[in-house]
């Protein structure tokens, strides 16, 4: 059966691991979505499933070419297990990286605006597994986003495996019911066939009860109407013009405004996280300088670290109409930063980029983010504001950036820490003004924190001390001032 629409092979297509098929779990789950989807999509929908998939296959092996045609589908489904996400699996690299490939090459895109206004994307996730962080940092550094799966995933004490229709909704901790899943797997497939259907339509507009004036009306009646309508038009225009040619000061400051939230960690190293944060956090010093543009908090935006919620919530709840997020891969001397800026009213990307980079050039990317987001929301910058991040030494940077994380922890241990580590990056680079704020900062908090403890009671005075010097590097560090 072919596929609701032309050009295209399937409307879904299965992918799976052979291995998370043995028990029937994957045969099973496509009869009752199969079945699901009779009684919710008026159409009839096709769906690949290949019962035998080839499996374990390397990229040196010889490929059945016909599947290339089959990935010509709608919608993907993967199903994520423990062990899908193996680059060396014909499922991963032929199925579902090839299809993240096609999706963005063909007329719809991989990621789409469905008629309510939000975006989901074409590749439709099935989690059976509480996945491990290498696995979900693989698939979120291919997807180029946060992963959102709908889970069947049945949980209790030292128990990880896939819900099954048999399972009882109180013994799974989850409290997921397998019925209830497929039927959210069925309503997100024909919310997206129906926009793919048709990708004009809008929300339906409310008509008038009014009757038309037909061909036999009096022409004086429709000279009257004619001239009253014109009348209303040129009254409403003289009122109205005003607010729509320009917009007040409130909208203004609501354009322009962005939370960077918290970049996720790619590395293999979850100590790396350190980074990861150090360059949000550098980013948003970097906007918040700019005066036209409002920029939330370090600390409202980090409180949505680790939090997969709907964009538009979070802008919402911090005040910000666009929202930057990211993710940082680091490796030796080597870096690879992504970084989007999406519109939270829709959910699309107003801009997004990946750099490559020695550690080297970490500034510049820094400086291309920023100047990137600059431009994109039109922030008019004043000559003095046109700047660029002062660059410091290669090998002081991570260190700083460790400072910086232990120095929001807060509590005194980590404040000792944070002190000594701004040292450490002084001794490598005396001229870098943040690391002499940041350390005075330290003081001035190790000073409150310690209380009764003489070993901090002169550490305002080198805060001060340091915080001056910071100043005669750069007047304008607002945290030294």
């Amino acid at each position: 059966m072919p596929s609701i629409l032309p050009n295209f092979e399937y409307d879904i297509f299965i992918s799976y691991r052979h291995n998370d098929n043995r028990s029937g779990w994957v045969t099973e789950f496509v009869k009752a979505l199969q079945e699901e989807l009779a009684s919710t999509i008026k159409d009839p929908v096709s769906v690949y499933f290949d019962s035998n998939p080839h499996d374990g296959l390397l990229e040196t092996h010889n490929v059945d070419k016909s599947l290339e045609g089959k990935l010509k589908c709608l919608i993907f489904i993967p199903i994520l297990s423990q062990t899908y996400c193996d680059p060396k699996s014909f499922a991963w690299q032929h199925e579902f990286v090839a299809f993240n490939k096609l999706a963005k090459e063909d007329q719809f895109g991989r990621d789409i605006k469905l008629s309510n206004g939000n975006v989901a994307s074409r590749i439709l996730p099935i989690k059976i597994h509480d996945l491990d962080a290498e696995d979900k940092a693989t698939i979120e550094n291919e997807i180029g986003g946060v992963l959102r799966a709908i889970e069947f995933i049945f949980k209790s004490s030292g128990v990880n495996r896939p819900l099954t229709s048999s399972d009882k909704r109180e013994e799974n901790s989850n409290k997921t019911f397998y019925r209830d899943q497929i039927n959210k797997v069925a309503n997100a497939i024909k919310e997206i066939i129906s926009t793919l259907k048709n990708p004009s339509t809008l929300p339906p507009r409310t008509t008038n009860n009014y009757q038309p004036i037909t061909s036999n009306s009096n022409p004086k009646t429709k000279f009257i109407l004619a001239a009253a309508i014109a009348v209303a038009l040129i009254i409403a225009g003289y009122f109205l013009y005003p607010k729509f040619s320009s917009p007040t000061k409130q909208e203004t400051a609501i354009d322009k405004s962005i939370a960077v939230l918290p970049f996720k960690n790619m590395s293999n190293d979850p100590e790396q996280e350190y980074f990861s944060d150090g360059i949000a956090e550098e980013l948003i010093n970097a906007l918040a300088k700019k005066k036209n543009l409002k920029v939330a908090g370090r600390t409202s935006s980090f409180s949505f670290k680790g939090r997969d919620e709907d964009l538009r919530k979070i802008g919402e709840s911090l005040g910000v109409n666009t929202i930057l997020e990211g993710s940082v891969r680091k490796s030796g001397n080597t870096v690879r930063i992504t970084a989007q800026l999406i519109n939270v009213r829709d959910g699309f990307h107003l801009w997004a980029e990946t750099f490559d980079r020695e550690m080297s050039d970490i500034f510049k990317v820094q400086d291309e983010i920023t100047a990137a987001i600059i431009e994109e929301l039109k922030v008019h910058l004043t000559p003095d504001e046109i700047t660029v991040t002062t660059a410091v030494n290669i090998e002081a940077y991570p260190i700083y950036l460790k400072a910086r994380q232990k120095l929001a922890q807060r509590g005194i241990n980590n404040l000792i820490q944070a002190r000594d580590l701004f040292y450490q990056a002084l001794q490598l680079d005396s001229a870098y003004s943040p690391s002499y704020s940041g350390l005075s900062k330290t003081l001035s908090l190790l000073n409150i924190y310690s209380q009764s403890d003489h070993r901090f009671s002169e550490s305002h005075k080198e805060s001060y001390k340091y915080a001056s010097k910071a100043l005669e590097l750069d007047p304008a560090n607002a945290e030294a001032h």
